[in-house]
C-alpha cells in the first residue's frame, strides 16, 4: 500500500502527521485521513477475523456494510469512514467483545428537529429534490453520514456530459460536481449522521458519528436517497485482503490518496471497471489486464478506448474463479481465470495470473434500500425513493429522479408548479435510463 505523492489531476494535500497505537505498534496517519487509510498506509490490511478465523479487510469503504469495524477508543467504529484526528489507540474487535452500556444523561435534552421533508442522501438525487423543494420555499432537512456532501460523485476524477438541456455540469470533473450540488447555502443539511431507525408518528432517528449526538426529525414527507453498496461476486477466498470492490478502491485512491495495490487485475468490463482502471494508471498502478464474464463489453465506447489507448488488455467471456494468497493470507499474489459460458467457468480452461497484488471488482451495484422499505412501512405514501435506491443508474438519471420527486412533492402539498416541466423532467428520466447516458 502506498501514498500517492502526485496526481495529474487532484490535488494532494501536505499533510499534518498524527500516530496511534494499532495493537500497541505506533501507526502513523495524516489529519482529516481516515483509520484505514493510515492502517493500509502502514502495511495492516487485515481489520478483523471471521469465525473460522480467515483475514477479513475493507469491503464497501463508504460506512455502508461493516466490514471494517474496530474499537477505536474503545467505542465500535467504521474505519473507513472515521478520521484519525484525536484519536489514540484502535484494535481488533474480539470475537467476545460486548460493548458496555452508557447510561442515559437525563440533564441533557434530546434534540427534535421539526420540518416538511426529511431527505435521506446528500449524493446528486438528495441534493437535487433540495434545490427544487427550496426553489418553491418548502423547507426540508437532508441527512448524510458522510463529512462532506456529493455521494459518490467525491470519488470521481473524469469529465461527465450530462445530456440536461440547461447543460449544468457538462464537462466538470466529478468532485468538482460535488461542491456545487447545494449551492451556497448549506443550511439544514446535516453531515456526519446517520439514521438508525424509523419511528412509528413519522419520526426518524439519527446519530450523529462524530460528536455521538442521538436526535429526532420528524417530517411530512420522506425522501430516501441512499445510493447503492457494491456487488461481491462469490469465488474462492473472495474475501481476503487484496480483494477489494471499486468503490473501496475509488475511496482510497481518489479521497484518501491511498493505492492498495501496485499491479492490478479488474474485473468487470462496464464504466466502472474501465474508469477504475484508468485512474488507477493515472494515480501510479499498474493494471495487467481486465477481465469479462459476458463475450461483449458494457461500457461505453469512450470509456473503453481510453484503457485501450493505456495498453490494457480486456479479456472476454473470462471468470475469476480464485484468488491466491500470501503466505501470511494478509494480500494476495495472483488468480485463477478461465474461459465462461452463461457466467459457468469451461474446465480445463483455467489459467493463472500472477504478479498481482489486488482485485478490482467492478461488478454492479445493489441498491441500498433498506430505509425505503422501512419509510414505505411508516410514512406510506408519502415515502419516496431516488437514484441508486430504487434503480441502478447513471449520474444524470440520479439528478433527475431527484427533481421528478420534488415535483410529486410538491404535487402532494398543492403548490403550484409548471406541469409541462415536471413533464419534460420526467421524460428525461425515462429517457436517461433507457439509453445510460450520463458518464
Amino acid at each position: 500500500m502506498l501514498k500517492i505523492e502526485k496526481h495529474p489531476i487532484l490535488e494532494v494535500p501536505k499533510g499534518v502527521e498524527v500516530t496511534f497505537l494499532y495493537e500497541g505498534k505506533q501507526v502513523t496517519g495524516e489529519k482529516g485521513l481516515t483509520i484505514a487509510a493510515a492502517l493500509h498506509r502502514a502495511g495492516y490490511p487485515v481489520h478483523s477475523h471471521s469465525v473460522e478465523n480467515r483475514e477479513r479487510s475493507l469491503e464497501c469503504g463508504i460506512g455502508k456494510c461493516g466490514a471494517c469495524e474496530m474499537l477505536v477508543d474503545g467505542q465500535i467504529k467504521r474505519i473507513c469512514i472515521t478520521p484519525v484526528d484525536g484519536v489514540k489507540e484502535v484494535k481488533e474487535v474480539p470475537h467476545n467483545h460486548t460493548p458496555e452500556v452508557e447510561p442515559v444523561n437525563k440533564e441533557i435534552s434530546t434534540k427534535v428537529y421539526k420540518t416538511t421533508v426529511a431527505i435521506i442522501g446528500a449524493g446528486p438525487a438528495g441534493l437535487a429534490c433540495r434545490e427544487m423543494l427550496l426553489e418553491r420555499h418548502v423547507e426540508n432537512i437532508v441527512i448524510d453520514n458522510n463529512e462532506k456532501i456529493g455521494g459518490q460523485f467525491n470519488m470521481q476524477t473524469h469529465q461527465f456530459f450530462f445530456f440536461e438541456k440547461e447543460k449544468k455540469f457538462g464537462g466538470m470533473r466529478g468532485f468538482e460536481i460535488a461542491k456545487t450540488l447545494a449551492g451556497e447555502n448549506h443550511e439544514g443539511i446535516f453531515l456526519n449522521s446517520t439514521v438508525w431507525d424509523i419511528l412509528e408518528g413519522k419520526r426518524i432517528a439519527v446519530k450523529n458519528i462524530r460528536t455521538e449526538e442521538i436526535y429526532f426529525v420528524e417530517a411530512d414527507y420522506m425522501v430516501i436517497a441512499t445510493g447503492a453498496v457494491p456487488f461481491m461476486p462469490t469465488f474462492e477466498n473472495d474475501d481476503l485482503p487484496g480483494v477489494y470492490t471499486a468503490a473501496v478502491v475509488q475511496k482510497m485512491m481518489n479521497q484518501e490518496f491511498t493505492l492498495l495495490g501496485k499491479n492490478i487485475l479488474t474485473v468487470g468490463a462496464g464504466n466502472i471497471g474501465y474508469l477504475t482502471s484508468y485512474q488507477l494508471m493515472q494515480a501510479g498502478a499498474n493494471v495487467k489486464a481486465i477481465i469479462e464474464a459476458m463475450p461483449g463489453e458494457g461500457g461505453f465506447p469512450v470509456q473503453a478506448n481510453r484503457v485501450r489507448r493505456l495498453g490494457i488488455p480486456v479479456m472476454l467471456s473470462k471468470i475469476l474463479i480464485k484468488a491466491l494468497p500470501n503466505k501470511k493470507h494478509d494480500g494476495i499474489v495472483g488468480a485463477i481465470i478461465a474461459d465462461c459460458e452463461n457466467f459457468k467457468p469451461i474446465p480445463g480452461t483455467e489459467q493463472i495470473i500472477d504478479g498481482i497484488d489486488t482485485i478490482n471488482i467492478c461488478t454492479g451495484l445493489v441498491s441500498d434500500d433498506q430505509l425505503l422499505i422501512k419509510g414505505n412501512e411508516v410514512f406510506g405514501r408519502n415515502c419516496y425513493g431516488a437514484g441508486d435506491s430504487i434503480r441502478i443508474g447513471e449520474g444524470t438519471s440520479a439528478v433527475l429522479r431527484g427533481k421528478q420527486v420534488a415535483f410529486e412533492i410538491l404535487q402532494a402539498l398543492d403548490i403550484k408548479y409548471n406541469y409541462d416541466e415536471f413533464l419534460a423532467i420526467s421524460k428525461e428520466y425515462i429517457d436517461s435510463n433507457s439509453t445510460h447516458s450520463g458518464l
